[in-house]
């Protein structure tokens, strides 16, 4: 996987297979930190699977194989998503190497290899309103300030179950169903025609005023429309006099939430009303540490996202911390998830962040994607 947050679908192997709690003829098979529902002793532990995340969408071929005319279980367009069994969820499919070689002619034998673009495997996307956003941002592609980062997203820590040690101090903040905005002041950067021709009689600026979401930049795009409509997060910025708070080097992360962004969640908002709260904070292309950041949203006015727990890393805690209310507004039934950051060591260097989100399954279980 070349990014905590990529999809795959790998090769690897069962490493535990525990009791079903409601069920004695169904087991929990576990590969890396995901429990998937099988037939009580149909796999052992040791046995090499391909792991078929939720959010995949499997060709019809394999579909056919997996689930004959007779499946008690059935896909609905063919992705593959959150399931309970006996009230337990189970997450993806593991699909023996055999089953591989009877529909493909091959079977796979290396591991942590991803298959998913040889078994026609691709992630599901959501829907986007017939917003043309790959289009947009190819326009604008020439247009980008290479110093204004994106947040890449976070790993999910199913996928990497040992990034956190128990004990080690943690803060774990809510997660919140928006959409990833980011704003900052960066070096200007003449990557235009017209720019460079103002450049040559020294008429540009030392700092660009940069925003936009998590992958589009928005600072010199005028005519922007794209899925939440006329350019939202210039509206929501300039409501809160973003570039007024800031200082240059600085560059702000968080999340836009309110009327219209996500479905069924818009945290209390009223009709037409958005709001920002700021997750992270990078500075000349370092992340501030978790402690910095409350400061930094302290000191210059921004709301912060809720903070849960703050302590020794503990699993089944921070599991538990994933269900209820949301915290920012109490009203809104299913939290999405949380965010766990390391309180020492958050910054890797190189753009890397010690940070994994923690998805709820009561998030999942509604028509939700784990990628959005």
């Amino acid at each position: 996987m070349s990014s905590e947050s990529g999809y795959k679908v790998p090769l690897t192997t069962i490493k535990e297979i525990k009791e079903h709690p409601n069920a004695d003829r169904l087991e929990l098979a576990v590969v890396y930190g995901f429990e998937v529902i099988i037939a009580k002793g149909s796999m052992q532990v040791g046995d090499k699977v391909i792991y078929v995340p939720i959010d995949s969408i499997i060709p019809v071929k394999l579909e056919d194989e997996l689930f004959p005319s007779d499946s008690k279980i059935k896909l609905n367009k063919h992705r593959v998503r959150q399931i309970r069994i006996r009230k337990y969820p189970s997450q993806g499919m593991l699909v023996r190497t055999s089953t591989i070689s009877k529909v493909y002619g091959f079977e796979p034998s290396e591991l942590e290899e991803d298959l998913g673009n040889k078994l026609g495997i691709e992630k599901y996307e959501p829907p986007t309103k017939g917003s043309p956003q790959q289009g947009i941002q190819r326009k604008i592609k020439e247009k980008k300030n290479s110093h204004f980062r994106e947040y890449k997203g976070l790993g999910n820590i199913k996928w990497f179950p040992t990034k956190f040690h128990e004990g080690e101090l943690v803060v774990v903040q809510e997660k919140i169903h928006g959409t990833n905005a980011r704003a900052g002041i960066m070096p200007f950067e003449a990557n235009t025609f017209w720019k460079r021709i103002r450049g040559f009689f020294g008429l540009n600026p030392k700092w660009d005023k940069c925003y936009g979401s998590n992958k589009v930049q928005l600072q010199d795009r005028r005519d922007y429309t794209g899925f939440y409509g006329e350019d939202l997060y210039g509206k929501v910025f300039k409501e809160m006099n973003v570039f007024c708070k800031l200082n240059p080097g600085e560059q702000i992360f968080g999340e836009i939430y309110g009327d219209g962004i996500q479905k069924n969640y818009n945290y209390g908002c009223k009709s037409g009303e958005h709001r920002f709260v700021l997750f992270d904070v990078m500075v000349d292309g370092e992340w501030l540490n978790p402690e910095s950041v409350i400061h930094f949203a302290e000191e210059r006015g921004f709301d912060m996202v809720p903070e849960l727990y703050r302590g020794p890393f503990d699993h089944e805690k921070i599991h538990a911390m994933t269900l209820g209310n949301s915290v920012l507004a109490p009203s809104q039934k299913i939290r999405e998830g949380v965010v766990i950051k390391a309180l020492e060591g958050y910054n890797e260097g190189m753009g890397s962040k010690r940070a994994l989100k923690f998805i709820s399954e009561k998030y999942l279980d509604k028509d939700n994607t784990d990628f959005h």
